[in-house]
């Protein structure tokens, strides 16, 4: 039965029956507005390839790894860095990913055949520029008993034979074929189903914190409802009068950290709503006015729905439930400043994006995606694709190990808390998650946006009830 390729456009499938031609391969095409659609309707019993121009969507890529369809290739022709995100996803999802149609093909014959490893197959008898090309594809120390040969004088490029006596299997040139067998090595297909869970969870004490309208919760609040899991924060106090914040910040240990608590004012988006390295009682003092002042000043004279949000005292014009006072914490010095936004997917799966929070990382966009739950070997991969990635694991085997331990650790109970709430919690942000020099992490911010679900229940309440 020949492979078929879903493609979304008839330039597509124009352009694969050419490339198929050129290699003396018999396929369909089948031009589909919605080819992962279609892909995910199928039996599984063809070698199946999808053409895309643009980048599924996130939810899209989890359906279709969930499915595991034994000899499934996908194409995505954008090369936006969103869309370079998603690719490494989809092969960390097991699903053969490349970026042209020429290497589409190259990788659809391959699994076709049941090639195993052709990372490994020897180059010795092609010419150098051919071996240069596909020198990159190899896997280090791995050898077989398989070939990668210039092709039959009929055909284009260079060809797969398994062992000796073998027919070749034409993939077309040099560059597609490395561009496959690079795709075919880096395919997670052993990844483990791993359950997302924390023992020991107070789920009522959560809720407790959850229950209400559609909203953001403060840092306070979401810091309440995030406990529960064991995330970790550095040591802090609310404070809501300039005396009692002077009074916390000397039992905690000058110098401290002062910062404004409110869901409408974050102190990622407000740097000034922040100050560090705070070491007397009597600047203290000084800086919940200053914070106060600023976060009155803001929001009294935003044009939006925050300001309309906020309670104010009647006949005045003094902001009170949307500004809870300061938190006072503890100052540690990081080693890297990093922040994790997170939010459910389907399949009982949960979407991790991890950036560095400081503003060199925020001005180069250095920001890696990936599908929990996760082993720490996938969530490895995932950091290491980070440009600044040795800030955060080091160069030090061990620490390494232990920095990639204390990382996982967060990322998982914070993957079971999303997933354990995914029909009352929309997202997850944490920022920044603080590494400490001694290995360790804190959560010095955390924002929990809460659903409409509690809404919904309530509302459907009433037509529940008997007449």
């Amino acid at each position: 039965m020949p492979a078929r390729i879903l493609c979304a456009s008839a330039e597509l499938a124009v352009e694969a029956l050419r490339a198929a031609e050129l290699i003396g391969w018999k396929l369909e095409t089948e031009i589909a507005s919605d080819p992962i659609g279609a892909a995910l309707s199928s039996d599984g019993s063809r070698t199946l390839g999808i053409a895309l121009i643009g980048a599924p969507t996130l939810e899209q890529l989890v359906e279709l790894g969930h499915r595991r369809l034994p000899r499934l290739a996908l194409a995505m022709l954008e090369r936006t860095h969103p869309a370079a995100r998603l690719r490494d996803v989809a092969l960390d999802l097991g699903i053969t990913t490349v970026t042209d149609i020429g290497p589409l093909l190259a990788a659809l014959r391959l699994l076709d055949a049941g090639a195993e490893q052709p990372w490994a197959a020897s180059l010795r008898t092609l010419a150098e520029p051919d071996r240069a090309r596909l020198r990159s594809a190899q896997a280090e120390g791995a050898r077989s008993g398989a070939s990668i040969v210039a092709a039959e004088a009929d055909y284009y490029g260079v060809a797969y034979v398994a062992s000796a006596g073998s027919s070749p299997i034409a993939l077309g040139g040099a560059s597609d074929a490395a561009a496959a067998i690079a795709a075919l090595r880096d395919t997670d297909r052993t990844a483990l189903r791993i359950e997302a869970s924390v023992d020991g969870v107070d789920s009522q004490a959560v809720l407790d914190v959850l229950f209400g309208p559609r909203r953001a919760l403060s840092d306070p609040a979401s810091k309440s409802a995030l406990l529960p899991y064991g995330i970790p924060t550095p040591t802090e106090e609310l404070c809501a009068s300039a005396s009692r914040a002077a009074v916390e910040a000397g039992r905690i240990g000058f110098p401290v950290r002062i910062s404004l608590a409110s869901p409408d004012l974050r102190v990622w988006d407000h740097a000034d709503l922040s100050v560090d390295m705070v070491d007397n009682a009597a600047r203290v003092r000084d800086t919940f006015r200053q914070l106060m002042g600023l976060a009155k000043a803001r929001l009294v004279a935003k044009p939006s729905a925050i300001a309309a949000a906020a309670i104010r005292h009647p006949g005045s014009d003094d902001v009170i439930d949307r500004v809870l006072g300061v938190m006072v914490t503890a100052t540690a010095e990081s080693r890297a400043l990093l922040g994790a936004r997170a939010w459910p997917l389907p399949e009982e799966r949960v979407a991790m994006e991890i950036a560095f929070a400081d503003a060199h990382g925020t001005a180069a966009d250095d920001r890696t995606l990936l599908v929990m739950p996760a082993t720490t070997e996938q969530i490895e991969r995932a950091l290491e694709r980070l440009a600044g990635h040795t800030l955060i694991l080091g160069n030090i085997r061990s620490e390494r190990r232990a920095h990639l331990e204390a990382i996982a650790d967060v990322l998982h109970r914070l993957c079971a808390f999303v997933h354990d709430q995914r029909r009352e919690v929309t997202s997850v942000e944490l920022r920044p998650l603080a590494l400490l020099l001694d290995g360790t992490i804190e959560a010095r911010e955390a924002c929990v946006t809460v659903s409409d679900a509690f809404e919904r229940m309530l509302h459907a309440a009433p037509n529940a009830r008997p007449a």
